[in-house]
């Protein structure tokens, strides 16, 4: 006869690794300290949200949805496939274009022009660079790949999209404080 087992060991996991300390969760399960360290050693759970934040944001970019079909699972990775390699061919394209202005302001020795070539070649590589680190085209820019049933980061579905728009927020805030310091302006929260 199968074992039952007293403890939801994925439900007290998802708290510790969401910031719980081992004294609340010891009391709110019944569990014993003793036990508690065991599995968060022999585990390796971590209160570092940061990885299991990054498979979620991994997942739901893709598509995919963890025990999905393998039908559907590689669907959503070939349109990921798809969407990025239209992001490399419309970077190839602009970079054509530059070159194609600077080819002609070399061959006019039109001095404006080619400073047109400069600055539009350093704002195409500013923006490309931002673009390829949101796509995930760099290999050491993209996201960790995605596992499925990857227990070692199991947080729950709520845990991880409160953590997720949390972090949006962050983004959201600091992303209107450089646009309020580039205008010289103050900003909410913050100082201008």
């Amino acid at each position: 006869m199968a074992r039952t087992p007293k403890f939801d060991w994925e439900r007290i996991r998802a708290e510790y690794e969401a910031g719980a300390s081992q004294s609340e969760l010891s009391r709110r399960y019944g569990v014993s300290r003793k036990a508690l360290q065991n599995h968060i050693a022999a585990e390796g759970w971590t209160q570092d949200v940061e990885p299991a934040i990054h498979r979620k944001v991994a997942e739901k970019v893709a598509g995919i949805v963890a025990g999905s079909d393998p039908q559907k699972k590689a669907e959503a990775i070939d349109a990921e496939a798809e969407r990025r390699a239209a992001k490399v061919h419309q970077h190839q394209e602009e970079w054509e274009a530059n070159k194609a202005v600077s080819d002609e302001a070399i061959l006019k020795r039109d001095f404006e022009l080619a400073k047109l070539a400069k600055i539009t070649a350093e704002t195409i590589k500013i923006r490309q660079d931002g673009e390829r680190k949101a796509f995930g085209l760099d290999p050491k820019e993209a996201p960790p790949p995605v596992a499925p049933g990857d227990e070692l980061r199991k947080l729950t579905d709520e845990e991880l999209d409160a953590s997720i728009a949390r972090s949006q927020a962050r983004i959201a805030q600091a992303a209107a404080e450089l646009s309020a310091a580039r205008r010289g302006e103050e900003t909410p929260g913050g100082e201008g």
